[in-house]
Protein backbone atom coordinates (compact mmCIF):
# COMPACT_ATOMS: atom_id res chain seq x y z
CA UNK A 1 0.00 0.00 0.00
CA UNK A 2 2.61 2.15 0.96
CA UNK A 3 4.39 2.03 -2.57
CA UNK A 4 1.12 2.32 -4.07
CA UNK A 5 0.40 5.76 -2.49
CA UNK A 6 4.32 6.76 -3.30
CA UNK A 7 3.31 6.17 -7.04
CA UNK A 8 0.22 7.85 -7.15
CA UNK A 9 1.33 11.18 -5.34
CA UNK A 10 4.37 11.57 -7.30
CA UNK A 11 2.52 11.49 -10.44
CA UNK A 12 2.01 15.27 -11.02
CA UNK A 13 6.08 16.21 -11.03
CA UNK A 14 6.85 19.26 -8.67
CA UNK A 15 2.43 19.80 -7.59
CA UNK A 16 2.74 17.73 -4.49
CA UNK A 17 5.64 19.57 -2.96
CA UNK A 18 4.00 22.87 -4.08
CA UNK A 19 0.81 22.56 -2.53
CA UNK A 20 2.15 21.04 0.43
CA UNK A 21 4.22 23.43 1.21
CA UNK A 22 1.33 26.07 0.59
CA UNK A 23 -0.49 24.19 3.26
CA UNK A 24 1.43 24.62 5.67
CA UNK A 25 2.08 28.12 4.74
CA UNK A 26 -1.82 28.51 5.09
CA UNK A 27 -1.70 26.71 8.62
CA UNK A 28 1.14 28.65 9.96
CA UNK A 29 -0.69 32.31 8.68
CA UNK A 30 -4.47 30.53 10.70
CA UNK A 31 -5.54 32.77 13.70
CA UNK A 32 -8.56 30.52 14.49
CA UNK A 33 -5.67 27.14 15.10
CA UNK A 34 -4.58 26.71 18.40
CA UNK A 35 -1.21 25.80 18.93
CA UNK A 36 -1.73 22.32 19.79
CA UNK A 37 -3.72 21.85 16.54
CA UNK A 38 -1.04 23.94 14.64
CA UNK A 39 1.37 21.17 15.84
CA UNK A 40 -1.29 18.31 15.42
CA UNK A 41 -1.88 19.44 11.43
CA UNK A 42 1.95 19.61 10.87
CA UNK A 43 2.49 15.96 12.26
CA UNK A 44 -0.12 15.30 9.48
CA UNK A 45 2.26 17.07 6.68
CA UNK A 46 5.54 15.45 7.88
CA UNK A 47 3.57 11.80 6.59
CA UNK A 48 2.89 13.17 3.70
CA UNK A 49 6.18 14.86 3.19
CA UNK A 50 7.94 11.18 3.98
CA UNK A 51 6.30 10.10 0.35
CA UNK A 52 7.07 13.01 -1.97
CA UNK A 53 10.20 12.57 -3.86
CA UNK A 54 10.67 16.59 -4.82
CA UNK A 55 12.05 17.64 -1.54
CA UNK A 56 14.19 20.02 -2.97
CA UNK A 57 11.28 21.18 -4.73
CA UNK A 58 9.11 21.97 -1.33
CA UNK A 59 12.05 23.08 0.69
CA UNK A 60 12.46 25.77 -2.28
CA UNK A 61 8.47 26.58 -2.09
CA UNK A 62 8.46 26.69 1.89
CA UNK A 63 11.19 28.92 1.98
CA UNK A 64 9.66 30.89 -0.30
CA UNK A 65 6.33 31.27 1.52
CA UNK A 66 8.41 31.61 5.34
CA UNK A 67 10.19 34.07 4.19
CA UNK A 68 6.52 36.42 3.31
CA UNK A 69 5.31 35.16 6.65
CA UNK A 70 8.29 36.40 8.59
CA UNK A 71 8.57 40.03 6.67
CA UNK A 72 5.27 40.99 6.97
CA UNK A 73 4.11 39.55 10.45
CA UNK A 74 2.05 36.82 9.38
CA UNK A 75 3.22 33.71 11.08
CA UNK A 76 1.16 32.50 13.67
CA UNK A 77 3.91 31.99 16.28
CA UNK A 78 7.51 31.40 16.46
CA UNK A 79 7.23 27.95 18.54
CA UNK A 80 5.20 26.56 15.47
CA UNK A 81 7.85 27.62 12.82
CA UNK A 82 10.68 26.83 15.21
CA UNK A 83 8.59 22.94 15.53
CA UNK A 84 8.42 22.80 11.79
CA UNK A 85 11.88 23.13 11.02
CA UNK A 86 12.85 20.62 13.71
CA UNK A 87 10.66 18.20 12.07
CA UNK A 88 12.43 18.69 8.42
CA UNK A 89 15.69 18.76 10.34
CA UNK A 90 15.22 15.14 11.91
CA UNK A 91 13.73 13.75 8.21
CA UNK A 92 16.42 15.22 6.30
CA UNK A 93 19.05 16.86 8.48
CA UNK A 94 21.05 19.56 9.10
CA UNK A 95 21.76 20.82 5.42
CA UNK A 96 18.18 21.03 4.13
CA UNK A 97 16.53 23.41 7.24
CA UNK A 98 20.17 25.54 7.95
CA UNK A 99 19.04 28.05 5.46
CA UNK A 100 15.36 28.47 7.50
CA UNK A 101 17.25 28.28 10.43
CA UNK A 102 19.06 30.92 9.17
CA UNK A 103 16.41 32.94 8.23
CA UNK A 104 14.89 32.63 11.99
CA UNK A 105 17.96 33.79 13.24
CA UNK A 106 17.51 37.06 10.85
CA UNK A 107 14.81 38.28 12.08
CA UNK A 108 15.99 37.48 15.71
CA UNK A 109 18.82 39.45 15.61
CA UNK A 110 16.78 42.29 13.17
CA UNK A 111 14.33 43.20 16.28
CA UNK A 112 17.67 43.61 18.59
CA UNK A 113 19.51 46.14 16.10
CA UNK A 114 15.52 47.82 15.55
CA UNK A 115 15.73 48.27 19.20
CA UNK A 116 19.11 49.58 19.46
CA UNK A 117 18.17 52.16 16.53
CA UNK A 118 15.17 53.34 18.05
CA UNK A 119 17.52 54.21 21.04
CA UNK A 120 19.77 55.77 18.68
CA UNK A 121 17.05 57.95 17.44
CA UNK A 122 16.05 59.09 21.03
CA UNK A 123 19.10 60.16 21.76
CA UNK A 124 19.71 62.06 18.56
CA UNK A 125 15.88 63.55 19.32
CA UNK A 126 17.22 64.84 22.70
CA UNK A 127 20.56 66.98 21.66
CA UNK A 128 18.34 68.42 18.38
CA UNK A 129 16.35 70.18 20.27
CA UNK A 130 13.19 67.29 19.68
CA UNK A 131 13.70 66.96 15.80
CA UNK A 132 12.82 63.73 14.90
CA UNK A 133 11.72 61.50 11.75
CA UNK A 134 8.52 62.64 10.66
CA UNK A 135 7.71 58.56 10.47
CA UNK A 136 7.96 55.37 11.75
CA UNK A 137 9.91 52.43 9.99
CA UNK A 138 11.31 48.69 10.62
CA UNK A 139 14.37 47.55 8.93
CA UNK A 140 14.91 44.16 8.76
CA UNK A 141 18.51 43.04 8.04
CA UNK A 142 18.53 39.49 6.40
CA UNK A 143 21.72 37.51 5.23
CA UNK A 144 21.27 36.88 0.93
CA UNK A 145 22.41 33.71 1.60
CA UNK A 146 19.74 32.50 3.59
CA UNK A 147 16.64 33.92 1.74
CA UNK A 148 15.31 33.36 -2.01
CA UNK A 149 16.56 35.68 -4.69
CA UNK A 150 14.87 39.35 -5.09
CA UNK A 151 15.01 41.59 -7.71
CA UNK A 152 16.73 44.96 -6.61
CA UNK A 153 15.15 48.05 -7.79
CA UNK A 154 16.84 51.19 -7.68
CA UNK A 155 13.52 53.43 -6.82
CA UNK A 156 13.25 56.87 -5.76
CA UNK A 157 11.51 57.33 -2.35
CA UNK A 158 9.45 59.41 -0.58
CA UNK A 159 11.46 62.28 1.02
CA UNK A 160 10.43 61.23 4.27
CA UNK A 161 11.09 57.01 3.78
CA UNK A 162 14.72 58.41 2.29
CA UNK A 163 15.95 60.37 4.95
CA UNK A 164 14.65 57.30 7.38
CA UNK A 165 17.06 54.82 5.28
CA UNK A 166 19.98 56.77 4.89
CA UNK A 167 19.67 57.71 8.54
CA UNK A 168 19.55 54.05 9.01
CA UNK A 169 22.25 53.13 6.60
CA UNK A 170 24.56 55.80 8.64
CA UNK A 171 23.90 53.91 12.15
CA UNK A 172 24.37 50.57 11.14
CA UNK A 173 27.85 51.04 9.17
CA UNK A 174 29.21 52.97 11.95
CA UNK A 175 28.24 49.89 14.28
CA UNK A 176 29.24 47.10 11.62
CA UNK A 177 31.96 48.41 9.65
CA UNK A 178 33.09 46.34 6.22
CA UNK A 179 29.60 44.94 5.45
CA UNK A 180 27.24 45.88 2.74
CA UNK A 181 23.27 46.96 2.49
CA UNK A 182 21.28 46.43 -0.30
CA UNK A 183 18.03 47.92 0.21
CA UNK A 184 14.85 45.88 -1.02
CA UNK A 185 12.08 48.12 -1.70
CA UNK A 186 9.77 45.44 -3.41
CA UNK A 187 9.65 43.49 -0.11
CA UNK A 188 8.39 46.11 2.50
CA UNK A 189 4.77 47.55 3.04
CA UNK A 190 3.39 50.40 4.81
CA UNK A 191 0.14 52.16 6.22
CA UNK A 192 -1.19 55.01 4.86
CA UNK A 193 -3.48 57.70 6.12
CA UNK A 194 -5.87 58.42 3.56
CA UNK A 195 -8.49 61.25 3.72
CA UNK A 196 -11.27 60.54 1.21
CA UNK A 197 -14.37 63.23 0.33
CA UNK A 198 -16.64 60.85 2.40
CA UNK A 199 -14.35 59.14 4.79
CA UNK A 200 -10.63 58.72 6.15
CA UNK A 201 -9.34 55.20 5.78
CA UNK A 202 -5.83 53.80 6.40
CA UNK A 203 -4.51 51.93 2.91
CA UNK A 204 -2.09 48.66 3.74
CA UNK A 205 0.11 49.01 0.85
CA UNK A 206 3.03 47.17 -1.07
CA UNK A 207 5.70 50.43 -0.90
CA UNK A 208 5.73 50.81 -4.48
CA UNK A 209 1.52 51.40 -3.79
CA UNK A 210 2.52 53.82 -1.14
CA UNK A 211 4.94 55.69 -3.25
CA UNK A 212 2.66 55.72 -6.06
CA UNK A 213 -0.21 57.47 -3.68
CA UNK A 214 1.97 59.99 -1.83
CA UNK A 215 2.58 61.16 -5.47
CA UNK A 216 -1.05 62.52 -5.28
CA UNK A 217 -0.06 64.67 -2.08
CA UNK A 218 0.95 67.05 -4.42
CA UNK A 219 -0.96 66.88 -7.72
CA UNK A 220 -4.30 66.21 -8.93
CA UNK A 221 -3.84 63.75 -11.34
CA UNK A 222 -0.24 62.37 -13.48
CA UNK A 223 0.01 60.76 -16.23
CA UNK A 224 1.49 57.34 -16.75
CA UNK A 225 5.11 59.12 -17.76
CA UNK A 226 5.19 61.15 -14.92
CA UNK A 227 4.47 58.99 -12.36
CA UNK A 228 7.01 56.71 -13.91
CA UNK A 229 9.59 59.28 -13.51
CA UNK A 230 8.64 60.29 -10.40
CA UNK A 231 9.45 57.22 -8.95
CA UNK A 232 12.04 55.42 -11.25
CA UNK A 233 10.16 52.16 -11.54
CA UNK A 234 10.27 49.66 -13.89
CA UNK A 235 7.61 49.30 -16.23
CA UNK A 236 6.55 46.31 -15.45
CA UNK A 237 6.25 46.53 -11.72
CA UNK A 238 4.88 49.98 -12.30
CA UNK A 239 2.16 48.43 -14.45
CA UNK A 240 1.23 45.90 -12.21
CA UNK A 241 1.11 48.64 -9.09
CA UNK A 242 -1.24 51.10 -10.82
CA UNK A 243 -3.38 47.95 -11.91
CA UNK A 244 -3.72 47.26 -8.21
CA UNK A 245 -4.45 50.62 -7.20
CA UNK A 246 -7.05 51.83 -10.39
CA UNK A 247 -8.22 48.37 -12.35
CA UNK A 248 -8.98 46.32 -9.35
CA UNK A 249 -11.76 45.23 -6.81
CA UNK A 250 -10.62 48.27 -4.35
CA UNK A 251 -10.08 51.20 -6.62
CA UNK A 252 -8.46 54.14 -4.68
CA UNK A 253 -6.88 55.31 -8.38
CA UNK A 254 -9.10 56.55 -11.38
CA UNK A 255 -7.64 55.41 -14.79
CA UNK A 256 -8.38 57.42 -17.79
CA UNK A 257 -9.42 55.93 -20.20
CA UNK A 258 -10.95 53.05 -18.36
CA UNK A 259 -9.71 49.71 -19.21
CA UNK A 260 -8.25 46.58 -17.06
CA UNK A 261 -5.16 46.96 -18.27
CA UNK A 262 -2.78 50.00 -17.69
CA UNK A 263 -1.10 51.67 -20.22
CA UNK A 264 1.51 54.27 -20.95
CA UNK A 265 -0.87 56.73 -22.54
CA UNK A 266 -3.20 56.67 -19.46
CA UNK A 267 -3.83 59.59 -16.63
CA UNK A 268 -4.94 58.68 -13.47
CA UNK A 269 -6.44 60.75 -10.11
CA UNK A 270 -7.56 59.55 -6.84
CA UNK A 271 -10.85 58.28 -6.53
CA UNK A 272 -12.05 60.83 -3.87
CA UNK A 273 -15.23 58.62 -3.91
CA UNK A 274 -13.90 55.51 -2.44
CA UNK A 275 -15.54 54.14 0.98
CA UNK A 276 -15.23 51.11 1.88
CA UNK A 277 -16.88 49.24 5.51
CA UNK A 278 -13.25 48.45 6.46
CA UNK A 279 -11.70 51.49 8.39
CA UNK A 280 -8.15 49.53 7.32
CA UNK A 281 -7.92 48.56 4.00
CA UNK A 282 -5.86 46.22 2.35
CA UNK A 283 -5.45 46.67 -1.38
CA UNK A 284 -3.29 43.60 -2.75
CA UNK A 285 -0.23 43.73 -5.31
CA UNK A 286 -0.96 42.20 -9.30
CA UNK A 287 1.20 38.79 -8.92
CA UNK A 288 3.49 38.09 -11.84
CA UNK A 289 2.62 35.09 -13.97
CA UNK A 290 3.19 32.02 -12.66
CA UNK A 291 6.65 30.48 -12.38
CA UNK A 292 8.14 28.01 -14.59
CA UNK A 293 8.32 25.57 -11.47
CA UNK A 294 4.77 26.24 -10.98
CA UNK A 295 3.81 25.87 -14.62
CA UNK A 296 5.24 22.57 -14.77
CA UNK A 297 3.33 20.80 -11.94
Amino acid sequence: VKDAFKFFINQRYNAPSMLLAKFVDDIMRSKELGEDEIEDSLQKVMVLFRFIQGKDVFEAFYKRYMAKRLLVGKSANQDSENSMISKLKAECGGCFTSRLEGMVKDMTISQGIQSAFRQYLNHQQSVNDGTSLSIDMVVNILTSSYWPTYPSYDVNLPPEMATYQNTFQTYYMQNHSGRKLLWQPNLGYCILKASFATCNKELQLSLFQATVMLLFNNATSLSYQEIRDAINLEDGELKRTLQSLACGKIRVLHKNPRGKEVKEIDVFDVNDDFTDKLFRVKINQVQMKETAEEAQA
